[in-house]
């Protein structure tokens, strides 16, 4: 057995942007462009950037909800960028997606209960006494009373359907899960609520997380390791306490300086990123962060820097480092 869950290699995804007179996409958004990165068994997988970088179409990518452009996907070893809907059904009972907007992710004409026994239908379990026992598990398991099970959606908080969203994708007794911004639409304590409750599942279950989040405090607190994205790439990739400790790339830098400082009379600089996010149709030659960064070079707006270990597990795609 492979010592990763999941390993993405060369994953890209375009968007077709521009239409030519007779249909032919002239132009295409460069939403991921170039991503590698694997997850070990039971390790959580931290990906972070701002809004628009990337991070949730490589979750969804790897998911095969959309298509690659091009790149590989592997499972336990299993290379499934091309499998087709039968054998996806399969993958999928070892991999799940938990979005982030749990209200548009249920039914709101159908009670919670059943939209948990649906998934255990839909993967294979016919007997319905059992699917009701296990619905009833599994809504243990996540903090919810067998009562909620015949409730809508519409009467439960934010944090109350998420956990029934977390009880879904748990049903078939998945290995991996991919967090979208699970946390983002919760008020700050129920965020510490859902993020206890994912990481204790972790140790009980035994699962894997790539979690997605633009929160670095929240991505500090969960993740072994922390992916940094900048406009479709990865630019960085450590340890948590290394990279929250010592990061390296001009970029993971600026993000860092702005996470609030908790201890009485400790300050921050804060690093202030000059100029707009570049146009993911037409991104910069060389380094995409070039032209935000106050250190970069002629080499830097005229060679894109190779992601490099510098460290221990540190990789940094930077010609300063």
């Amino acid at each position: 057995m492979t010592a990763n869950i999941l390993e993405v290699k060369g994953l890209k995804k375009y968007f077709p942007f521009k239409k030519g007179l007779l249909g032919k996409a002239m132009e295409y958004v460069r939403a991921v462009d170039g991503v590698d990165f694997h997850i070990g068994y039971g390790e959580t997988l931290g990906l972070v950037g701002e809004s628009g970088c990337g991070k949730s179409t490589t979750g969804r990518t790897i998911m095969r909800l959309l298509e690659p452009t091009e790149g590989e996907i592997f499972f336990e070893g299993q290379n499934i960028t091309r499998f087709n809907k039968k054998q996806l059904r399969q993958v999928y009972k070892h991999m799940q997606l938990i979005f982030q907007d749990p209200f548009a992710s249920l039914n709101p004409r159908k009670a919670v209960g059943d939209a948990v026994d649906e998934v255990l239908l839909v993967h294979g379990m016919k007997d319905g006494v059992k699917r009701r026992e296990r619905v009833e598990e599994l809504f243990d398991m996540v903090g919810l009373r067998k009562e909620d099970m015949d409730k809508y959606p519409h009467e439960f908080s934010g944090g109350q359907r998420q956990r029934v969203v977390i009880a879904r994708a748990l049903a078939v007794n998945p290995k991996l899960l991919i967090c979208d911004e699970p946390v983002s639409a919760l008020d700050v304590s129920i965020q510490a609520q859902i993020i206890n409750l994912l990481m204790e599942l972790k140790e009980r279950l035994k699962l894997s997380y790539l979690f997605i989040s633009h929160d670095l405090r929240v991505v500090r607190h969960i993740s072994d390791r922390v992916a940094v994205m900048y406009l479709g790439k990865i630019v960085e990739m450590a340890p948590a306490e290394d990279l929250f400790r010592e990061p390296l790339h001009p970029y993971s830098k600026a993000l860092l300086s702005v996470i609030p400082v908790l201890k009485p009379g400790q300050k921050r600089k804060k690093l202030v990123l000059e100029g707009e996010v570049p146009n993911p149709v037409n991104p910069p030659t060389g380094c995409r962060f070039s032209t935000r960064c106050k250190y970069a070079t002629k080499q830097c707006s005229e060679i894109e820097p190779p992601i490099k270990l510098v460290g221990n597990r540190h990789f940094v795609a930077c010609h300063l480092c």
